[in-house]
Order: C-alpha cells, then sequence, then structure tokens
C-alpha cells in the first residue's frame, strides 16, 4: 500500500473539488494518514500496537498482528458505525472546517446528500468530540475573562406599539399582547444563559505595529475555555477561575461586581470599565473575549438561529475551537479536528439519537455544585 500525492507533506491545497475528485478508497487512506501520520502503518485501537498490519481490502480493514482484532479508520470514534462512505465523511470534516462560523445541518446536507436527520447527528458528533477532548491544562500569563447573554429571546407581541401620541389606556381585559416568557422569569426568560469565556493572550507578536500606539501586535489568543452558567455571579466565577486559571496569572475583567474578589484570589487584577471606555488608559481591555462572543453571536443568529441551553455549550465549544484554529491552514485544522474525533471515543449522547437516545440533562456549570 502507498500513499498517494495528496497525502504527501508537499501535496496541493486541499480543496472541496480535490476530495470531489477522489475514489472512496483513496478518501479512507486519506483519513488513515490523519489519524496515524501514515496509510501504510496502522495502530491497533485494542492493543495499541503500531505495525503494518494485515490488511483486508474487501472490508476496508486492518487485523491487528498481535492480539487480531479486526479495525477500520473510524473504530474506536463516535463515527464508527456509520453508514455514510469515508469520501462523504471526508467531505463533511472540510465542510465543518472551512465555515469559519459554522456550518448548518440543512447546508451540509446539500454537500454530501441523504437525509437531515444524517448531517444533524454527524454535526452534533463533531461538537461533542471538540467538548470532550478540549484541553483541561490551566491557563497561564494573561487571561480575559467576560459573560456574555444567549438564547431565550422574548417573543413580539402580536401588536405593534403605539406611539406617544397613540398611547392610550387600554383596560387590562383587552391587553392581548403575548410573550413566550412566563410572568416574573429569571434571568428574562427560562432559557436565558450565560457563557463566560476565558482566553490565554499569547505574548507571541505578529511582527506589525499598531499605527494608533505604536507598539507590536500581538497574536491573540491561543486557547480558550468556556462555560454555560445561569447568571454571572461571584460563586460560579470564583470557581470558574480556580479551575482554569493559574494563581500566578492576570486577569483582566470589566468592571462587574463578579470580578472584585479576583484580587483577594491572589491574581493580579485589571480591569477596563466599558461604561466610559473600551480600553483603558494602561492598555487594558478584553478584545480577545469580545471576538469569540462576536462569532458566537454570528454562528446564533447567522447559522443556527436558535441555540438551546441542553446543547449549549456544545455550540460554545465549538466557537472556542474555531477561535483558537483561526490562524492555521486548512489541512492542519483537518488534522487536529480528526485528531479529536479519534481521542473522543464511542459518541454517548448521538450514538442511536434517532432512536431515542437523549441527553436528559443540560451541562450547566455551578460552582456551588
Amino acid at each position: 500500500m502507498t500513499a498517494h500525492f495528496w497525502l504527501s507533506s508537499d501535496a496541493i491545497t486541499i480543496t472541496q473539488e480535490s476530495i470531489g475528485a477522489m475514489t472512496d478508497e483513496q478518501a479512507r487512506l486519506f483519513l488513515a494518514e490523519l489519524r496515524w501520520g501514515s496509510a501504510d502503518q496502522q495502530i491497533c485501537p485494542e492493543c495499541g500496537v503500531l505495525d503494518r498490519h494485515y490488511h483486508i481490502r474487501t472490508r476496508k480493514q486492518w487485523r491487528c498482528k498481535h492480539c487480531f482484532h479486526t479495525f477500520s479508520v473510524t473504530s474506536g470514534t463516535p463515527f464508527a458505525d456509520r453508514k455514510i462512505g469515508y469520501r462523504k465523511l471526508l467531505l463533511a470534516l472540510f465542510a465543518f472546517v472551512i465555515n469559519q462560523k459554522g456550518i448548518a445541518a440543512l447546508a451540509l446536507r446539500r454537500i454530501i446528500g441523504g437525509q437531515y436527520r444524517t448531517s444533524f447527528t454527524l454535526l452534533h458528533k463533531l461538537r461533542e468530540a471538540i467538548m470532550l477532548t478540549t484541553c483541561q491544562d490551566q491557563l497561564e500569563g494573561v487571561v480575559e475573562i467576560d459573560g456574555g447573554h444567549f438564547s431565550g429571546r422574548k417573543r413580539k407581541g402580536r401588536k405593534k406599539k403605539k406611539t406617544k401620541k397613540e398611547n392610550k389606556q387600554v383596560p387590562g381585559k383587552y391587553a392581548q399582547h403575548r410573550n413566550k416568557a412566563p410572568q416574573g422569569a429569571f434571568p428574562f426568560h427560562p432559557n436565558r444563559r450565560i457563557i463566560i469565556a476565558l482566553r490565554e493572550i499569547s505574548q507571541e507578536t505578529t511582527g506589525a505595529i499598531n499605527k494608533y500606539n505604536g507598539k507590536p501586535i500581538g497574536k491573540g489568543a491561543t486557547r480558550t475555555v468556556v462555560a454555560v452558567c445561569r447568571s454571572e455571579n461571584n460563586v460560579d466565577v470564583e470557581a470558574l477561575i480556580r479551575k482554569h486559571v493559574a494563581t500566578s496569572s492576570t486577569i483582566r475583567t470589566d468592571e462587574m461586581p463578579s470580578y472584585s474578589n479576583v484580587k483577594l484570589m491572589g491574581y493580579i487584577h485589571e480591569v477596563v470599565n466599558h461604561s466610559v471606555e473600551f480600553s483603558s488608559d494602561e492598555g487594558y481591555n478584553e478584545n480577545q473575549a469580545e471576538s469569540f462572543f462576536s462569532r458566537m453571536r454570528r454562528a446564533c443568529i447567522g447559522i443556527y438561529h436558535r441555540i438551546t441551553p441542553k446543547y449549549m455549550l456544545d455550540y460554545a465549544t465549538e466557537t472556542a475551537w474555531r477561535e483558537d484554529v483561526r490562524r492555521k491552514d486548512t489541512k492542519t485544522q483537518l488534522t487536529e479536528l480528526f485528531s479529536r474525533i479519534c481521542r473522543a471515543g464511542l459518541s454517548k449522547d448521538w450514538k442511536g439519537y434517532c432512536h431515542g437516545n437523549r441527553r436528559q440533562v443540560e451541562l450547566l456549570f455551578q460552582g456551588n455544585a
């Protein structure tokens, strides 16, 4: 078995056209290259031995020379029991990578064909794999933290609001304005959630100079951790910081009271007052945290339209991954994505989804839990 020209390190740029021109066998070898670094040697998922195992061409599988376990390129991954071909799977991974804000299941369906539920579960398996393989090492150096409100938008009333001149007192029994949110709902709506983003800032620079202040332009954030909370309160915020940020770090936040104890926790605390400025006179800002929320909101409004609390962490983690790999080339992003898929194991929430398997609870962070 020999690697093809597109598997080599000096291969041409991967495009949708080049993937579409592949056969199913060529796509399988390409995925093997992404998973094991070579199409000629494989790592047995059962015993972990790297070798040139027996190749069963008729079944598109390998048999381990040591434990005689039969496996394929997707064995032990969320796509172990997939029914789509390797070329369609590779095309779906490529479409997921190149769409910077994300891709809807309906759009993916138009690319790979098949039913809507196939694309829907495939995309959610990718998000689950990214979420399960997120690095748990603590963030260090300069860390920006901020929270953003998502989901639970109130429904507009049936009638338009009148102007001040037209506004007349209407008896309550005739007031038929409707609202999805029950009266007294907090915060704002039962589905309202706060996504808190923690971003580690790179100390490297791009080599360019900012024309406004004469300082070198940095490379932005390199690692992102996200959590979904009911509110941006002291208990959850402090628990998140203790869990994900090293004590010797510098934390940048806005002026919210939830971050008032950061300095007492042993961190260097730099604050920007967003009520009067976007960046402090000392240069403190939260531009990288705002960059994450900007991408997340563009995805919510322009791609997915609606994200429920039960799966909000999946979408937030996907957005965090896109932010972290934004400066990498397409093949590197594709390799990293498939590496995460292979490390995620079998899907717990999405295997058998169409047969009734559902996630029962939302993945909500609670500092007092």
